[in-house]
This record gives C-alpha cells, structure tokens and sequence, in this order.
C-alpha cells in the first residue's frame, strides 16, 4: 500500500475576509477541520481557491488599505512535475509555493516558486496538486461529461483519452480548414468561366510592350506619306539628280581648291574640308534615295495598324485602363487567378488525403477507448453497489448506460450515463432525476474512493461532503475517508463527529472578537482539546460527561 503523502504542507493567509493572519501546517493522512457555522471553514476554503487559480475581487479584503497574500506549500517530490516546469521556464524542486496577491486597487498577481505566471497556469497546476470536493461538484455527478470522466479515470483512459483528443482537434481544424478552402474554390469557380473570357481575350490580343506606341510612330508616317514622298523627292533633286545640284557643285568646288593646292598650300585644309562634305552628302543622299523608295502611301496597312489600335483601346477602356501596358499585368492577375484555383483543388485534395487519414486513427483510438470503457463498467458498476451497501443503501443499485454516438466529440464516440436506484424493486433511472442530496453525497464519495484506490491522488479536500448523512452512515463515511487517506492526504471540513473522530489530524476554526473586529483562527487540537471538541459537536452544547464518553469511543474506534 502506497504511503500516505503530505502535499500540502503550509497555508499561509493575510487579509483575506475574516481572517487577518494564519499560518497552518498540515499533515499527511486524513485531517479533520471543524467548527461553528459562520466560524469561517468556508473561508479557508475560498483562500486556498485563490492560489489554486480562481478568480478574486477586492471585496474578500479584510482591510482595504493593504493587500491580500495567501500562500500554499507543496511537497511535490512524488509528483512528475519537472517537464510542466521545464516547459513553462519555472524553477522546480521538491517543494512548490504557489503564491497570489490581490491587491486594494483589485489588481491580482500569481506567482509559482516566487516566478510571476498568469491565472490559467497557476490553475493548471493547482488541478495536478488539490481536487477540491464540493456540495457543487456531488451536482457535477449528474452531468453526463463528469460521468464520462469517472469511467475513464476508473479505466485509466488518461493517456487514451488525450491521444484522441489530441487528434479529434488536429481532425476538426484540418476538416475546418478544408471547408474554407472548397468555400473559396466554389466562390472562385463561379467566377472562373467570367476570368477565363476575360484572360482568353487579353491572351488573343498578344499584345507586347511597347507596340502601341510603335503602332502610333508609324501610322503618323503612313498617314503622312505623300507630304514624305514629296519632300524626300525633292530634297534628292537638289542633292543629286537636279540639273543643278548641290553634290555636283561640291565637287567642282573640291577640284577647284585642289587645282590651286601646289600654288597655296593653306587651301589644302580647306581642299580636305571639302571632300569630307562632298562624301557625307553623297551618304545623306543614298539615306534619302533609300527612303523615298520605302515610303508609300499604303491604305491597307492603315486599316490594319487602326484596327489593332481600336482592339487594345477597347480593351482599355472595358478595364478602365489608360496605359496599354497595364493590360499585360492585368492579363498576368487573371492567370494567376486561374492557377489559384487550379491550385485550390489540388491542395483540397491533398488535405483530404490527410483528413482520411486522421480520421482511421481517430476511428481506431475512439474503438479502443470505447472497448476500455465497455470493459471497465461492469467493475465500476460492482465496486459502487458494494460501497453504498457499505454506506447504509442496502437496496441501492447502480448502472452505467453507454450508448455510442456517430459524429465524434472531443472525448470519443460514446455518450455515459449513470443510473440509480435508492429502493428495492425500483426502476433504474437516471440519477439527476432522483438521487437526494445525501444520495449523491454518498455516490460520490464511493467514486472518490474507487479513484484513490486506482492511482496516486492530489490531495482531496471534502467540503462537507456529509451533507444528508448522519448517525451510522455518518461513521462508515468517516472510515472510508480513512481508508482513502492511507494512500493520500485528505482534508475534510465537516460538521458531523463521527467523520471528525476517524481522523487523523484535527482542526478547529473558531471566531475571536476584540474591541475592533470579528476574526476567524484556526488551531490544531491535542488530544485533550480533541475529546471536547468531538463531545461538543455530539451534544450542541457544552460538553457533558456522557458526550465526552462518547467522543472518546468516537476517537478510539477510528
């Protein structure tokens, strides 16, 4: 048998509701805390929620000028914790202090081994160190994904569980993503036919850069060819073919500088000058001879370039364009639009390759998980029967409804439900409809015990989990929290003596009043202070010699 474990060990409170400072030491194996109604158990209670991640306002400050501080010391050394603090840049150890302040102003801080964290992760945590049993959380039993919980953990589904939820979510965002993927393509292929006419006739026209305004250089030449002709023919007539032109007149000139060259040797520059003028002109004149012949008044070809013209304008002005070069980028976005959905398709394909795949091993976990729960039902179903017949419910039946489900959630393809019955004879029914509170009390506290004995709890706090219990039943859920406290630390808050003589450890919170305030204070009793305690608690007023003979069989009897 595991030994017991003192994970709590300190619980330090400042400024927190009635309470102005405490400082307790707690022990492994089962503590007891007790006393008065509106002594402040409850309050004790709502400080350790503080560090284990629940939310706080500045009205729990007791005094409003100063800021509250509760702090809770684990020991953690039996727990592996060093890869939750790896991985969340924390430094580990044996001993883990959780600590929260709130301050006057309602601004709160969390800090785990003196390192701030934000409150999700200091409730992350807080869930691996103390389950906190509840009135509230006997409410939980009745509701169909608590119920589902219980299984698996009596199934020892944790890491099962995980893995499926784990690909569940990886399948839910791939078929989530897949779906806006075939939005989008349905949405682009209704607009695909319209983009493809419009990229097809940017693809006909073949237009290249720069040829609209070669189309417009040259249509001004054809349409001003006979002016060219006219003028190119005349400019070769005084150059070249003119009875009298200006190439024959430079070569006279150039033989008569050079007939006087021997006799004036400073006309040779200019003799030279001359020649050089006589050979570019004879060069102007083949460029003009060549021209003229090229240049032709030519209908056809201008009918031609003003069509390709009124083709490109057209197209400018359907797309409200002004430069023809921007058709050749909007012709490049209408095919990168065609190969986007081209694209979309293979892409949704491929996704869908991943979503089968996803789905078979999602198939495949949800049946093992669903077999692990088939087979652990019967046992939970025997186990619970036998410890409500333990608890006084003699008659008490209790079954495990699994149905499966098609559309998968997160935890599987099952859906639990826990049925009960108090009487002999009486219908099975769902719980939520007919168990009392007492009933559910004790339902719980029998699965509580079915967990502790599966696996290494945190520690377990009972909040008068005794609600609807008295008298023998009283004292056989006292021995099963005992029971459960050899293999962890559990704390129970109760108002019933017999609970509180199984114990191990006992607690009193009692209110002191001085000349300024009311305060709550606890204190952990002895031996003696313990006997008169219980015997208080058994007689509702001061202890009698009987009441105190009864609380000591109550405390021998453990």
């Amino acid at each position: 048998m595991p030994k017991a474990q003192t994970m709590l060990q300190k619980l330090r409170i400042s400024n927190y509701a009635l309470i102005e400072h405490l400082d307790i030491s707690f022990e492994g194996g089962f503590s007891a805390i007790t006393g008065e109604t509106g002594a402040g158990k409850s309050i004790l209670l709502g400080a350790l929620g503080l560090v284990l991640g629940k939310r706080a306002d500045t009205n729990i400050l007791m005094d409003k000028s100063n800021k509250c501080i509760v702090e809770a010391e684990f020991d953690v050394s039996d727990l592996e914790l060093q890869s939750f603090f790896n991985e969340n840049e924390l430094d580990g150890g044996d001993e883990c202090i959780m600590r929260r302040e709130i301050a006057a102003s309602g601004k709160s801080r969390a800090f785990i081994n003196d390192s701030p964290v934000n409150l999700a992760l200091m409730k992350e945590l807080g869930n691996k160190l103390v389950d906190v049993h509840s009135q509230h959380e006997s409410l939980q039993l009745s509701e169909a994904s608590f119920q589902l919980k219980i299984l698996d953990d009596l199934a020892s589904n944790a890491d099962l569980r995980q893995e499926f939820a784990l690909v569940f979510v990886d399948h839910s965002k791939l078929s989530a993503d897949i779906n806006a993927l075939v939005d989008s393509e349905n949405k682009q292929k209704a607009e695909e036919d319209f983009i493809r006419f419009q990229f097809d006739e940017l693809e006909k026209l073949a237009l290249q850069e720069g040829e609209y305004e070669d189309i417009e250089a040259k249509l001004i030449t054809l349409n001003h060819a006979s002016e060219i002709a006219s003028s190119l023919y005349q400019a070769n007539q005084l150059l070249e073919e003119g009875d009298t032109n200006i190439l024959q007149n430079m070569a006279a000139l150039t033989a008569a500088l050079k007939k006087i060259e021997p006799y004036l040797p400073a006309v040779s520059e200019m003799a030279a000058r001359a020649n050089t003028c006589h050979i570019e002109l004879k060069d102007l004149a083949r460029e003009i001879k060549r021209f003229e012949s090229e240049t032709q008044f030519n209908p056809s070809e201008i009918e031609q370039l003003s069509l390709r013209l009124d083709d490109i304008n057209h197209l400018l002005h359907k797309h409200h364009l002004v430069n023809p070069n921007d058709l050749l980028l909007l012709k490049d976005s209408f095919e990168q639009k065609l190969l986007s959905i081209s694209y979309l398709g293979d892409k949704i394909s491929e996704l869908r390759k991943k979503q089968n795949l996803l789905a078979d091993k999602l198939n495949k976990l949800g049946k093992t998980l669903s077999e692990s729960r088939a087979s652990a039902s019967p046992q939970l179903e025997e186990a619970v029967q036998q410890l409500l017949q333990n608890l006084g419910m003699p008659n008490a039946r209790f079954q495990v409804k699994i149905e499966q489900i098609n559309l998968a959630s997160i935890t599987g393809f099952d859906r639990v439900q826990f049925l009960f019955t108090a009487n002999k004879g009486g219908r099975l029914e769902d719980m939520a409809k007919i168990a009392s509170g007492g009933e559910m009390s004790r339902l719980m506290l029998a699965i509580k015990s079915l967990i502790s004995a599966k696996k290494l709890m945190p520690t377990i706090i009972f909040d008068e989990i005794d609600t609807g219990v008295s008298g023998e039943i009283a004292g056989k859920v006292g021995r099963i929290m005992a029971s459960m406290s050899e293999r962890m630390q559990l704390i129970s808050i109760t108002h019933l003596p017999q609970i509180a003589g199984k114990a191990k450890h006992h607690f009193l919170v009692y209110k002191r009043d001085d000349e300024v305030r009311t305060t709550s204070m606890i204190a952990r009793l002895n031996d003696g202070q313990r006997v008169e305690e219980i015997a208080r608690m058994l007689s509702d007023d001061a202890p009698t010699p009987a009441s105190l003979e009864a609380a000591r069989e109550l405390i021998i009897g453990r």
